[in-house]
Order: structure tokens, then sequence, then C-alpha cells
């Protein structure tokens, strides 16, 4: 329980940072951590702010500036990308980026200030990509049991993409968030779907319908 309620509380702060596209990099390791460190400051900030239409936009310019959708959407479905037919996967990203942005939105979106803190331990570099490991303590949860007040392990890889820092994963306590994704689209795709990439769409399509449903209710 206590790590699902983690991962809503900051759920938007994960997603800044999961996904990236490939480029030659040139970071080094201090800019990278001071990037981490202002991006995840940046989103905390936002989180604290009243619910309003300006956060939402806040929020949404952070998910389209800071997250390669595009290549977010290939990754998640993996193998059966090609399978795809052109006009399959016209169809199929266009509805991942409206079931990302309206996802987000389902999670609790307001964050006092102080209620979350992020630390970084180490960043390791290696050749192009830049390892960053760190902590996230959150406070209402070790209120909740003192027993545990190390926080929550998060390790993220960066790289440079088209001029500035976006990151290649983020896994959480040895959880990779990608993988996650992937293993959660395979399931419809495969399980529910028999493969059938025209049944999978129509599935996905009520999927992103009930997603912005939810939270518009």
């Amino acid at each position: 329980m206590k790590r699902k309620c983690f991962l809503q509380l900051i759920i938007p702060f994960l997603l800044s940072m999961m996904f990236f596209s490939s480029a030659s990099a040139t970071l080094t390791a201090k800019q990278a951590e001071d990037w981490a460190m202002a991006k995840g400051q940046e989103i905390l900030n936002i989180l604290a702010e009243p619910t309003s239409k300006q956060k939402y936009e806040a929020l949404d310019k952070i998910l389209t500036q800071d997250i390669n959708l595009d290549y977010a959407a290939k990754f998640v479905v993996g193998k059966y990308w090609r399978t795809m037919s052109e006009e399959q996967q016209e169809k199929y990203v266009p509805l991942f980026k409206r079931y990302a942005a309206a996802l987000y939105k389902n999670f609790p979106l307001n964050i006092p200030n102080g209620a979350v803190e992020f630390k970084i331990e180490k960043t390791v570099q290696d050749k192009d990509i830049i390892n960053i490991f760190g902590r996230i303590y959150v406070t209402e949860l070790n209120n909740i049991n003192q027993q545990n007040n190390d926080g929550f392990k998060v390790q993220f890889l960066l790289e440079e993409n088209n001029n500035r820092p976006q990151v290649r994963d983020l896994k959480v306590e040895e959880s990779s968030l990608l993988l996650t994704f992937r293993e959660r689209f395979y399931k419809m795709i495969h399980q529910d779907n028999d493969d059938e990439i025209d049944w999978f769409l129509e599935d996905f399509e009520t999927l992103v319908i009930d997603t912005e449903n939810k939270r518009q209710m």
C-alpha cells in the first residue's frame, strides 16, 4: 500500500523523466546532475500550486517538451510496431499521446511544499550515458511508518537529445518504468487481442476515452 501511494504521489515527476531518443551526448556529469535537480524542483513547485487550468498547462508543457512521446509510443509496443501498417501507426501514435496526457491527470496532483524531497547520491558517466542515483523521501509516508525513513531508491539514465537533456529510463526500487509500460501494452495486444492490431487499436481507443472521461468526471 505504501509503495502504491508513493508512486501516485510522484507519478508526474516520474513521467517527466521516462523517455528519450538516441543522440550523441555531450553532457557532463555535473550538467546532468544540475538539470535533474532543477527539473525535479520545477515539477514539485507546480504540484504545490492550487489546481487550475494554468497548472495543467504547465504539466502538459513538461509532458510534451521533456518526453519524446513518439519514441515512447514505439518503445512500449516493441516488436508489434514493425507489424503495424502505416495506417495503423498513424492511428496509434496520436492515441498514445492522448493516453499519456490523460493518464497522469488521474493521479493526485496536489503535493504540499516539503512533502517530497529528492536527493542525488552519486552520478556516474558511462560513455554517452550518465547514470544518476538518488532517493526520494516522502514525509507523509514517513509519518505513517517511522520504521522506513530511508526513502525510495531511484536511478535514471540521462542523455543529450536535440541539444537538451532527456532521460532514457528510470527505475524505482529496481523496477524499470519503461519495461513496466511495455509489459502492460504487450498484454493488451497479445493476451487481450490475440495479436490483432486492429482489435488492439479499438480497445486502446476505448481505454483512452475512458481515461479522459474519468478525469473530466
